[in-house]
C-alpha cells in the first residue's frame, strides 16, 4: 500500500499540471516579495503577510511531496537539494536578531530558476565555466594591477585630478576597474590628464581597454558559449542513447513475438 501511495505522490510531483502551479505560485510569491517594499498600510501588510503564509504552505508541501516520491533521488539532485535550502532558509524564525533572515525570502524567486530548462541550462552552464572564468579573471586580475602600478606612478603627480584617482594604488585599481567598465572614462579621466601630460596618455588608457575590456570580455563569453554548447551536445547524446536503448527493447520484444507465433504455429501442425 506504501508503494502505491509514493508512486502517485511521485506521478503527481512530476505531472505537469503540479510543477506548473508552482510555478505559479513562485512567480506570485516573488511580486508579493516585492510589494511589500511599498509603504502599504497596516490592511495591506497584514494581507500580504497572510498570503506569503499560504505560499510558505504551499512550498512546504511541495518539499514534502517531493522527499516522500523521490527518496534517495532527492538528494542526488542537485536542483531538489536548492530548492530545499531556498524554502529551509525562509523556514527560519524571523525574531529578535533573526529578522535579517526574513529578507532572504527573495531568494524564492531563484526557484524559477529550478523550474524553466532554458535558465537550467545557463545556470549549469556558468557553474562549469567557473574553472575557466577563474583562471581568465587571475589573468585579467594580473594585468589591471600592473597597470595600476603604472598609472601610479605616472599620474599620481598630474594635478589634483591625477592625485584624485591614482594618488594611491588602491584609488588607482578602482579608476581602471571605471575606465575598464567604460564609464566616463575619457572625459571624466583620461582627457583631463591629456591636457596635462600629452597624447601618449590617450595611447595608454586605450592599450588597457583593449587588453581588458574586449579581449577579456570576448575570453569569458568564448567559455561561456563553449560550456553552453557541450552541455546541450551531451543532453542530446544522452537522449540519443536512450532512444537507442527503446528500440533495442523493442526490436528484442519484436524478436520474442515472432518466436513465439512460430512456436504456436509449429505446435498446431504437430
Amino acid at each position: 500500500m506504501t508503494d502505491v501511495f509514493r508512486d502517485r505522490a511521485k506521478a503527481l510531483v512530476e505531472s505537469d499540471r503540479f510543477n506548473n502551479l508552482v510555478f505559479v505560485v513562485i512567480v506570485a510569491s516573488s511580486i508579493a516579495i516585492g510589494l511589500e517594499t511599498y509603504d502599504l498600510d497596516e490592511q495591506g501588510l497584514s494581507f500580504l503577510s497572510g498570503l506569503d503564509r499560504v505560499f510558505m504552505a504551499v512550498f512546504v508541501l511541495e518539499i514534502g511531496l517531493r522527499l516522500y516520491a523521490m527518496r534517495l533521488e532527492f538528494v542526488k539532485d542537485p536542483w531538489c537539494i536548492f530548492d530545499f535550502i531556498v524554502v529551509g532558509v525562509a523556514l527560519v524564525p524571523q525574531a529578535g536578531v533573526l529578522a535579517v533572515f526574513r529578507v532572504l525570502r527573495v531568494l524564492r524567486a531563484f526557484r524559477l530558476v529550478s523550474r524553466i530548462p532554458e535558465l537550467k541550462l545557463v545556470a549549469e552552464s556558468l557553474i562549469y565555466s567557473v574553472r575557466g572564468l577563474t583562471a581568465v579573471a587571475m589573468l585579467l586580475t594580473i594585468v589591471i594591477y600592473v597597470f595600476a602600478v603604472l598609472s601610479t606612478v605616472l599620474f599620481s603627480g598630474s594635478g589634483p585630478e591625477g592625485k584624485e584617482y591614482f594618488g594611491t594604488l588602491g584609488r588607482s585599481l578602482y579608476s581602471l576597474f571605471q575606465v575598464m567598465t567604460l564609464e566616463s572614462w575619457s572625459n571624466g579621466i583620461v582627457r583631463v590628464l591629456m591636457e596635462r601630460e600629452g597624447w601618449w596618455v590617450g595611447v595608454f588608457f586605450v592599450v588597457f581597454i583593449f587588453m581588458t575590456t574586449f579581449t577579456f570580455l570576448n575570453m569569458f563569453v568564448a567559455i561561456f558559449t563553449n560550456t553552453v554548447v557541450a552541455l546541450e551536445s551531451d543532453s542530446e547524446d544522452g537522449m540519443h542513447t536512450d532512444v537507442r536503448r527503446l528500440m533495442a527493447k523493442v526490436d528484442e520484444l519484436h524478436a520474442e513475438i515472432i518466436a513465439l507465433r512460430t512456436g504456436a504455429a509449429e505446435h498446431e501442425e504437430q
